[in-house]
C-alpha cells in the first residue's frame, strides 16, 4: 500500500503530461475541397433523379511541344493541346454529384449517360492555396471564374456558389427536362 501511495505522485504527472500531449487538433475533418452539382427540372426547379444514373469522367488538357523535322534538316515546334483520361471519378449520379476540381485553371467533365450521349462540362477556375496552420497542411480551394458546356442532355448550368472550399454546399445547378430522365 505504501508502494502505492509513493508512486501516486509519479503516475498523477506522467498522465498529466501524457494528456496535454494528446490536444485536440483545430484541424478541419474534411481537406479536401469538391464542387457540388445538383440536377433540376428546368421548369419546376425540383430535384431530377436519373433512373439508371451515369458514369462521369475527368480530363486533363496540357500543352505538348511537337518537334517536326524539316527537309532542310531544321526543327519545327509546335504547341498543341493534349487531352489524358482520367479514369472514372463519379458512378451512377443519380441526382446529386460531388467531384474534385483539378490544380490547373482548368478542369473537364464528361458525363456518360449512355454510350452515345454525353454532355461536357468545362470549369475555369482559380486556384487559392489555403494554410490553416501548420499541423493541418495545405487545403486547395477554388474561385470560378466561368462555366461552359455542352446541352445534349443537359440544358443549362447556373453558378449558385463559385467558391469552392472544404466546406460541403452546392456550387453549381444543372437543368435538365424532366421527362428525359425517366
Amino acid at each position: 500500500m505504501k508502494k502505492l501511495s509513493a508512486m501516486m505522485p509519479t503516475i498523477l504527472i506522467a498522465a498529466s503530461i501524457l494528456a496535454t500531449g494528446c490536444g485536440e487538433s483545430d484541424c478541419p475533418l474534411t481537406t479536401n475541397s469538391f464542387a457540388r452539382f445538383d440536377f433540376l427540372d428546368e421548369q419546376t426547379h425540383h430535384t431530377v433523379k436519373f433512373n439508371q444514373g451515369f458514369n462521369v469522367t475527368g480530363f486533363i488538357t496540357t500543352d505538348v511541344t511537337l518537334r517536326d523535322t524539316l527537309e532542310d534538316g531544321t526543327i519545327k515546334e509546335t504547341l498543341v493541346k493534349d487531352s489524358l483520361i482520367n479514369d472514372t471519378i463519379f458512378n451512377k449520379a443519380e441526382s446529386s454529384m460531388s467531384l474534385p476540381l483539378s490544380y490547373t485553371s482548368k478542369t473537364t467533365y464528361v458525363l456518360h449517360y449512355t454510350e452515345r450521349m454525353r454532355d461536357t462540362i468545362v470549369i475555369t477556375h482559380q486556384n487559392i492555396p489555403y494554410l490553416q496552420n501548420i499541423e493541418c497542411g495545405t487545403m486547395m480551394f477554388h474561385h470560378v471564374e466561368d462555366v461552359q458546356y455542352t446541352t445534349w442532355n443537359l440544358r443549362s448550368i447556373e453558378i449558385v456558389n463559385p467558391d469552392i472550399d472544404n466546406e460541403e454546399k452546392r456550387n453549381f445547378n444543372i437543368y435538365y427536362i424532366a421527362d428525359i430522365t425517366e
